[in-house]
């Protein structure tokens, strides 16, 4: 059934019975690379940055709760008046503005096909409680790529919106630090989880159609061989960069580079010192090698 003779309360009921995912990762570590790869399946809809757990869902409780504070407040009011939802209550209120935001972008996908739907904002794994919170039985996608690596993409990507005081040497530490802090949190809060998988960075350029295949498989959508070729044809480096190769550096780009151990030639012997110090212990447990041994 084309979304053309559906009418908009039957796309919302639609989208409302689907399972839900989202996608996290610290910046510059290959989340808007999966997230293309999965808006480009037939059977799933990703939307790029909506921000809805970190700014949205606030907001809306925010608001919720300055309309329970005035209910609260008999002098606003010359009739008995009502209870504002809280809680539980305020839920479906979420789920709601979440459906409304993928609607709103779903653009020419056909919602008869759809089986799943779901969002990547890299801060998504600073709000997993939040999260699972209001979907229960989310699904993540946990995008992690050699620290290294993202710090030096990440320095270069935002250090015009960085304090000019800030040296570049301070901001690796800094990323290191963030770096080992959130995964490390990230998996003890999904250890016990069978919606969760963590997906590399090296491995999608290592083996793309292993790393597809295994997302695909998780969400529950084809994963026919055919299917993988598509999603991941669509979104090569050379489509999503505008014809650069990988390799050709382009640092206004948000698709900077596009390969695996480019910091081996941007950082200092410092810098992969400090970096290597300071996320020593999450390193070793995700089994990234250190330049530097103890």
């Amino acid at each position: 059934m084309s979304n053309a003779i559906l009418t908009e309360d039957e796309v919302s009921n639609k989208l409302s019975n689907l399972p839900v995912f989202f996608i996290g990762g610290l910046p510059r570590s290959g989340t808007t690379w999966v997230q293309q790869l999965l808006n480009h399946h037939p059977n799933l809809v990703c939307l790029g940055e909506s921000h809805f757990v970190n700014d949205l869902v606030p907001n809306i409780a925010t608001v919720t709760n300055q309309y329970r504070q005035k209910r609260s407040q008999n002098f606003r009011t010359w009739a008995p008046s009502v209870k504002a939802p809280e809680g539980s209550l305020i839920l479906p209120i979420l789920r709601a503005a979440f459906i409304s935001i993928i609607q709103a972008n779903i653009g020419d996908k056909n919602v008869s096909e759809l089986l799943a739907i779901g969002e990547k904002t890299p801060d998504n794994i600073l709000h997993l409680k939040r999260i699972l919170s209001i979907y229960p039985n989310v699904y993540f996608i946990h995008v992690i790529r050699d620290g290294r690596d993202s710090a030096i993409s990440a320095y270069t990507r935002f250090k015009s919106k960085l304090p000019k005081d800030k040296i570049r040497s301070e901001y690796i530490k800094d990323f290191a630090k963030e770096w080992s802090s959130r995964i490390s949190i990230s998996r003890e809060i999904m250890r016990d989880s069978q919606r969760y998988i963590e997906v590399r960075y090296e491995d999608m350029h290592e083996s793309p159609e292993t790393e597809v295949n295994r997302m695909l498989s998780f969400l529950q959508v084809d994963n026919s061989e055919d299917c993988i070729s598509k999603c991941i044809n669509a979104s090569t480096f050379e489509s999503l960069s505008g014809g650069r190769k990988r390799g050709e550096v382009d640092n206004n780009s948000h698709y900077r580079r596009g390969e695996i151990g480019g910091w081996k030639d941007s950082l200092t012997e410092n810098e992969v010192r400090d970096f290597e110090m300071i996320a020593a212990e999450t390193m070793r447990a995700l089994g990234y090698n250190r330049y530097y041994k103890d």
